[in-house]
């Protein structure tokens, strides 16, 4: 007798080409460029901490914390938000997850009814439209185009809501393309979600990686409490493997997700709360210097590709850039294993990102200034070497575009 089937949509739903490349670029001899993870250490002030917890005789920070996180870090974080992001709020108000994924998979589960439909942008992290079908949603996309350096068009966004739409996500500074939102985008973005009636899922994970603008969170503009803003210490703390997040709601919406959290892990790592609170003490400057660091890195980059004809846009923050391999006639999957094998370079396929991508590869620039310089040249002269466009002349090709 045959077990009876698991659930369809998982069985079906593609795995994250990110994690995929990851899983097959083991050998110590690849470049790697294909996961947003930066190649800097934890602050020193956050592991000192987390050990001293967890060396504590009486084992007071290796139990549960409170469903919600530790009151002392919650309070801590209410006070960033305010200095850093404009946002008043209570520490009733913010839910500390085990990462920012985890977040905006419960902000899904809780916002979402049967049929509800979901704007996420198009290209876009996986996520945003791997998880709402789970809960019953809906997906659908606003684009986000090359040709303008991938900058997000309020235009984009209203000729795309329907009388389904529930939920629009934003995600600024943007995994994958870099772009930032401006601040009169961002209003418009909360005036639009009010006169419709929408929910705003703002992902704000690099809101500290900008090199050109600024970064703006469309909760301080909300005065009706439809905003759910999701943040990180995995980026800007360089913490991916602790596992910290936190979420920013209306008491509503954060007391629902309190009851998720309490069904699916309890709360976040006791342990990694006590980091996260400690990194909130580290002076600016530590995140200041990592971001010097992935603006020179975007600048070695850009520089690469304007001498291969590859260049197209300039990335304004994040770590990322968006490289069009449609010349080589391959897909992005295809592009990506094939540098893999030949070259020995990792890099994201752009198909991950939504139909739009196909077309694109996902370079990371969390890397050594030599592994980004050698990496990029090689996914150059791989594009080079496999363009179809014979016709015409290779230093051209990125211009025409």
């Amino acid at each position: 007798m045959s077990l009876r089937p698991i659930n369809t949509y998982i069985q079906s739903m593609q795995r994250s080409g990110i994690r995929r490349i990851m899983d097959s670029a083991t050998s110590p001899d690849i470049l790697h460029l294909e996961v947003g993870q930066p190649d800097f250490p934890t602050p020193e002030p956050a592991i000192r901490a987390a050990c001293e917890a967890a060396s504590e005789k009486k084992g007071l920070y290796t139990r549960y914390t409170p469903n919600m996180g530790y009151l002392s870090l919650r309070r801590s974080l209410a006070k960033k938000l305010k200095e850093d992001n404009n946002i008043i709020t209570t520490e009733n108000q913010i839910l500390v997850t085990p990462g920012a994924n985890y977040g905006i998979m419960i902000v899904f589960s809780v916002l979402l009814n049967k049929g509800d439909e979901v704007l996420v942008p198009d290209p876009g992290y996986v996520n945003y439209a791997h998880l709402p079908p789970q809960y019953g949603g809906v997906v659908a996309r606003y684009p986000l185009h090359e040709h303008d350096g991938f900058v997000h068009r309020i235009e984009a966004i209203a000729e795309n809501i329907t009388p389904k739409t529930k939920v629009i996500v934003h995600n600024s500074p943007s995994n994958p393309t870099g772009s930032v939102c401006s601040e009169l985008y961002v209003k418009k973005l909360v005036e639009i979600a009010r006169s419709h009636n929408l929910y705003i899922l703002s992902d704000e994970t690099y809101e500290h990686i900008v090199f050109d603008g600024k970064h703006f969170s469309p909760a301080q503009y909300d005065t009706d409490g439809r905003v759910v803003s999701i943040f990180s210490f995995s980026k800007s703390y360089a913490m991916t493997g602790w596992r910290v997040g936190y979420i920013v709601s209306n008491e509503l919406i954060s007391g629902a997700l309190v009851k998720q959290q309490e069904l699916c892990v309890s709360c976040a790592p006791s342990i990694s709360q006590i980091a996260a609170e400690a990194a909130l003490g580290v002076d600016h400057q530590h995140i200041n210097k990592m971001v010097e660091h992935y603006r020179r890195r975007r600048d070695i980059a850009m520089s690469i590709l304007k001498k291969h004809g590859l260049h197209s846009y300039t990335p304004q923050g994040a770590f990322y850039v968006l490289i069009d391999i449609s010349s080589t006639g391959m897909d992005s999957d295809t592009f990506a294993d094939s540098l893999l094998s030949d070259q020995r370079v990792a890099l994201a396929p752009g198909a991950t990102f939504g139909p739009t991508a196909g077309k694109y590869v996902r370079v990371s620039l969390a890397a050594d200034d030599k592994v980004v310089a050698e990496g990029l040249e090689k996914v150059c002269n791989f594009i080079k070497a496999n363009s179809k466009k014979s016709n015409i002349p290779f230093s051209k090709q990125g211009e025409a575009g």
